[in-house]
């Protein structure tokens, strides 16, 4: 599991480190750096998986070099872990030095599929399930990890739900983010697609909210998600699985709340909060306090130890330069200070109206 991370001269990042715990929640103003913060471990992830770490449309290395250092600086991206081991990506115009650590990882981005009438099917001979990072291979991912008789952990599963499996504990928790709704899915390997359908209508005549929430919570059960009898498995999942158990899993979420009514932002704050408490490393970028109370509701509660929870606060300083204030969390989920802008509007709106006209 990741304990720190360290960003040298990319964008807005001149030189920090920063804590990361088995929930991280990054919260800010927009153009703050949280985005980039999360490009940085994106970053780190490709090289080590043996792929480019110039992201797809983000630009080359002169594009990413932090204004804040010199035109020939590295960009530097290190990890420490918790068994104190530690390894870096060092990237420059001419060179990459590509770390040799990492773990198993899932990103889900903010720029998610919308409802679709069909989503494609992942065909790669001996791969993964994966989800994709827009979500767009989530009918075959939950599938495939339905297929091979994935379970989740019982901390997971809702009383709503109908057993352990994964496709039971995804329909309760589709059921408790979105009340009473009933969820189907199909793949057809023959023309490469999948389909889904919504209170038996297509997601094209429900809406945002649920087409967007899937990935999320797809990805969250599937994280924690284990096989009983690995003996009996292909190659390829019994190797998957010992990665997962050396290296660690990591799971990173961009806005996981987005479109999705407040009762349901808190209920995915908690899943989120759950899912952290199973082993599964998870970073999340929010722009809700909705969903930040669902995760110190679950602290209060006791479904996650407040010292595996950490918030950072991202603001820029006059020069440019990201800052990151980080508020501590006590056992009954209240924060010990507020960084001005974190999460305050709501206050400062009421604020506001209570006023008398003059």
């Amino acid at each position: 599991m990741i304990s720190n991370i360290s960003i040298t001269a990319l964008k807005s990042f001149k030189e920090s480190n920063v804590r990361i715990r088995p929930l991280t929640l990054l919260a800010g103003l927009n153009n703050s750096g949280k985005s980039t913060f999360i490009q940085a471990i994106r970053m780190y992830l490709a090289a080590c998986n043996g792929n480019s770490p110039l992201l797809e449309g983000y630009g080359g290395v002169n594009d990413l070099r932090s204004n804040l250092t010199s035109a020939t600086s590295k960009i530097e991206i290190g990890m420490i872990f918790s068994d104190n081991s530690k390894d870096v990506m060092e990237l420059s115009v001419n060179s990459l030095l590509p770390p040799k650590i990492c773990p198993e990882s899932i990103y889900i981005s903010a720029d998610r599929f919308g409802p679709k009438t069909s989503l494609p099917m992942n065909q790669s001979i001996d791969a993964v399930p994966i989800i994709g990072d827009r979500g767009e291979f989530v009918i075959d991912y939950i599938q495939k990890l339905t297929d091979y008789g994935y379970l989740v952990p019982d901390s997971l599963i809702q009383k709503n739900s109908q057993g352990i499996t994964f496709e039971y504990a995804l329909e309760g928790w589709l059921k408790e983010i979105a009340p009473g709704v009933k969820f189907k899915f199909s793949a057809n390997p023959k023309t490469d697609t999948a389909h889904a359908e919504i209170n038996s209508f297509r997601p094209t005549n429900v809406g945002f909210g649920l087409s967007y929430t899937l990935p999320i919570i797809a990805s969250v059960l599937g994280a924690s998600a284990y096989l009983n009898n690995l003996s009996e498995q292909v190659e390829w999942i019994k190797s998957w699985e010992a990665s997962k158990s050396k290296n660690g899993r990591l799971l990173i979420l961009e806005n996981p709340e987005a479109h999705l009514h407040p009762q349901g932002q808190t209920a995915m704050g908690r899943l989120i909060a759950l899912v952290a408490a199973t082993g599964v490393q998870v970073v999340v970028e929010t722009h809700s306090d909705h969903l930040m109370d669902g995760i110190r509701i679950a602290v209060k509660e006791l479904e996650l130890k407040s010292e595996n929870v950490i918030f950072h606060y991202f603001s820029k300083s006059e020069s440019g330069e990201t800052l990151i204030d980080t508020p501590n969390l006590d056992g009954n989920g209240k924060l010990d200070f507020w960084p001005s802008g974190f999460f305050d509007q709501t206050i400062k709106n009421r604020a506001i109206l209570a006023k008398r006209r003059s």
